[in-house]
């Protein structure tokens, strides 16, 4: 196969899968979360610019992590599309409406330094991050491949849980802590990374796995003796 009719398969192969995404995505969670963070942007809008836009990044995370819910994973598990694959381009459907209204609330809320501008992304990308991490894994850990109900419910018990620490030892920020913006900038960015990473694993193809492997093993002896006997 020539390097053009291979770049044309891909194509043609990544315009069916997104188009196939943007069909089964369930668009109802991340367009609430879209209008509340509106509406609450509206309402606080010329006040302080943290505590809204840190509710905005909390329920746009939210939205983002029913990105993964697939309600034919049944089917598409024998595909020979990789899970990871299927994954990546149903975030790359999701993703950048979330992120570009994400843009234009901090764009219209404002913010009081570029400092603050930062440490609210790193915190945004931090929650989202968490996201996709805790859908990842409930999605693969479910037999209906649906893990986005999961996501707020893990996000706000880990939120409250972070803020009954003392403030320097907080490790999902909300507000000031001691030290200034830079550790603010350091655990939100570890939380993207560690949620990234854990979304990752979770995107592994279920055949791969270690029970799968395992179970493989298994059945083959008792197929050979089977045989034998």
């Amino acid at each position: 196969m020539s390097p053009r009719v291979r770049a044309g398969a891909v194509r043609r192969f990544a315009a069916h899968g997104a188009g196939y995404a943007a069909h089964s995505v369930p668009w109802f969670p991340p367009l609430l979360a879209g209008l509340v963070s509106t509406l609450v942007v509206a309402a606080r809008h010329g006040h302080e610019a943290a505590a809204p836009l840190e509710a905005v990044a909390i329920a746009l995370a939210c939205g983002a992590g029913f990105a993964f819910d697939d309600p034919a994973f049944q089917v598409l598990a024998a595909s020979p599309t990789p899970l990871w694959r299927r994954r990546l381009l149903r975030l790359l459907v999701v993703m950048p409406p979330t992120v570009l209204l994400w843009l234009l609330l901090l764009r219209w809320q404002g913010t009081a330094s570029s400092q603050e501008t930062l440490a609210l992304a790193a915190q945004f990308a931090g929650l989202v991050g968490l996201s996709l991490g805790v859908a990842g894994v409930a999605s693969r850990s479910s037999s209906r491949g649906v893990g986005g109900i999961a996501v707020a419910p893990t996000l706000f018990v880990a939120l409250i849980l972070s803020t009954t620490l003392p403030p320097r030892w907080r490790p999902l920020p909300l507000g000031d802590i001691p030290g200034g913006w830079l550790p603010i900038y350091l655990r939100w960015t570890a939380a993207a990374v560690i949620g990234a990473l854990i979304s990752l694993l979770s995107s592994r193809d279920p055949a791969t796995s270690v029970r799968s492997r395992l179970a493989r093993r298994v059945r083959v002896p008792s197929f050979s003796r089977t045989l034998r006997a």
